[in-house]
């Protein structure tokens, strides 16, 4: 029996319609006019076409070439680098018959785009990857479309390989993903039930450093960590930095599932902090004294200190302005002083229990 695709309706950021001829122009103008426009800019190609599009690869996440294969392969043959680095790319004949999922089928969702394309267009979509034309789930889509990164990169082959042959292949999570998987046909456990036991392919949704588990499989690391950060005046970028590598280091869990730092407003000024987190790529947020003590007050046990609570508002800054950027947030680690730096993470959403309930991290 064909398992179902997961395919969202949501493009999957930005993207260029590149065209040639007035023909593409219009078939580019129905695109934009079925998806309202959004995330999505139409480009006429010039005579420039090959000094444009290395452009555009950069600026990009997906590019649709209303165009001949032939013409886009020549063009993006010397950018490629590798599926998780790449934009995907969707090629559109002029007559409006095919979108053909030319590159980053799975991770660089240009599968799903290519079904979207030949949606809006009433075409034909060509997709080739293996898992796709089997009808089974695969499992850099999965990470992809749960927003995770797949770890180590070099076992999604594996583990593919291991849905193609049919073999058992177990997802264990600390969160309720059953909604969303189960329609793949992978089996879905809390990470509390790993024992280790072979006869499966384990694939664990965790911040926890893989070390703890098992060196088979794969791990899918969630954007699920927020950091909030205190910190002295004129602290520079590399003692903020410094701080979180130490901070996830004893709180056991892997730097790639940090998706956000928070602080006071009172450090919006501080450009050390500023700039390492530009250098992290991570958004930043400032809370004022108010939410942040509110979540004091909410969360007995937190640090508290008389000296703080005079200078910003609140008894301490760290742990509430972790708390406040992570929905339904608990903390994984408490306030740890690195030098001039005071960290304290905390992991959002909901987690399974044994019997497969819903619970709150303890």
């Amino acid at each position: 029996m064909e398992q179902k695709r997961i395919m969202s309706n949501k493009l999957p950021g930005r993207v260029a319609v590149i065209y040639l001829t007035p023909t593409g122009k219009g078939l580019a103008e129905r695109l934009t006019a079925g998806w309202n426009g959004e995330s999505v800019q139409v480009l006429a190609a010039g005579s420039s076409l090959s000094e444009q599009v290395p452009l555009l690869w950069k600026e990009y996440d997906n590019l649709i070439f209303i165009m001949a294969v032939g013409i886009v392969v020549r063009l993006i043959a010397p950018l490629i680098k590798s599926k998780w680095d790449d934009p995907g790319v969707v090629v559109v004949d002029e007559g409006g018959h095919f979108a053909v999922s030319l590159l980053g089928g799975h991770w660089g969702g240009s599968n799903n785009l290519a079904r979207q394309v030949a949606s809006v267009l009433g075409a034909v979509s060509v997709v080739t990857t293996a898992t796709d034309v089997q009808g089974k789930p695969a499992i850099d889509s999965l990470a992809r479309s749960l927003g995770m990164i797949p770890l180590p990169k070099a076992r999604v082959k594996q583990v593919n390989s291991a849905l193609l042959a049919g073999k058992r292949v177990v997802l264990y999570t600390e969160w309720d993903l059953k909604g969303l998987v189960e329609e793949t046909g992978i089996e879905v456990l809390p990470l509390e039930r790993y024992a280790g036991e072979p006869g499966g392919v384990p694939v664990f949704v965790t911040s926890r450093d893989c070390s703890l588990y098992s060196t088979q499989g794969i791990f899918l690391c969630p954007a699920s960590l927020t950091a909030g950060i205190g910190c002295k005046r004129g602290v520079s970028a590399e003692e903020v930095i410094s701080a979180l590598t130490e901070a996830l280091k004893c709180a056991g869990r892997h730097p790639e599932s940090l998706s956000f730092i928070a602080s006071h407003v009172a450090k919006a000024n501080e450009m050390g902090l500023r700039e390492a987190v530009g250098q992290m790529h991570l958004p930043l947020a400032f809370y004022g004294a108010e939410v942040l003590q509110k979540i004091h007050k909410q969360n007995p046990g937190l640090a508290d200190s008389c000296f703080v609570r005079e200078q910003m508002g609140v008894g301490g800054v760290c742990e509430t302005a972790a708390l406040a950027a992570a929905a339904k947030g608990k903390l994984v680690l408490s306030k740890t002083k690195v030098g001039r730096v005071t960290v304290a993470l905390a992991e959002a959403g909901l987690l399974w229990s044994a019997s497969g309930q819903a619970i709150r991290r303890n």
